[in-house]
């Protein structure tokens, strides 16, 4: 995909860092949404009527459930893991200022941040399959009225609806 061993380990870290700086530009973005609130601890701890799909005894939430916010979370910090570990392995521009030691390390860190990444991103797919109305969300970037009242009332109410 990026043209073989040569240009590829020139590529990726360069195509790293491009991802890493968009994606905290979103992340920043949507950082005020995404913190934990006394009612994400209350959903959190009826995941299994989550999972159950009964949803008629869940607290009301905002813009984002528990499990959106933390899977931002994790994705936050995957992220920042990423970066740092990568800038200490990248050889043409850093690693020579890093003991091989640190270097083995960050080698390692990198490598399970981005599989716990990809995994991250997996269970993200798969839950936005799980609930019925979110791939066309997804898709369309909207919601319909009574799906944004049902999953997330407290939002519906913020944005002047009753």
């Amino acid at each position: 995909m990026l043209g073989g061993g040569e240009l590829s380990r020139f590529l990726h870290p360069i195509l790293g860092v491009l991802m890493f700086l968009s994606f905290f530009i979103f992340a920043i973005q949507k950082m005020g949404d995404n913190m934990m609130k006394s009612y994400d601890w209350q959903w959190m701890g009826r995941i299994g009527d989550v999972l159950a799909n009964r949803d008629d005894n869940m607290p009301e939430i905002g813009k984002y459930n528990a499990a959106q916010k933390l899977m931002y979370w994790f994705t936050f910090l995957f992220m920042i893991l990423l970066l740092i570990s990568g800038i200490v392995i990248w050889r043409q521009f850093f690693s020579h200022n890093f003991a091989i030691d640190t270097i083995r390390w960050a080698a390692v860190v990198h490598a399970v941040a981005a599989v716990l990444l990809i995994i991250t991103i997996i269970v993200h797919i798969y839950a936005a399959i799980w609930v019925k109305g979110t791939m066309s969300a997804i898709t369309k970037g909207t919601v319909s009225r009574a799906w944004a009242k049902h999953h997330h009332p407290l939002w519906y109410r913020s944005l002047g609806n009753k």
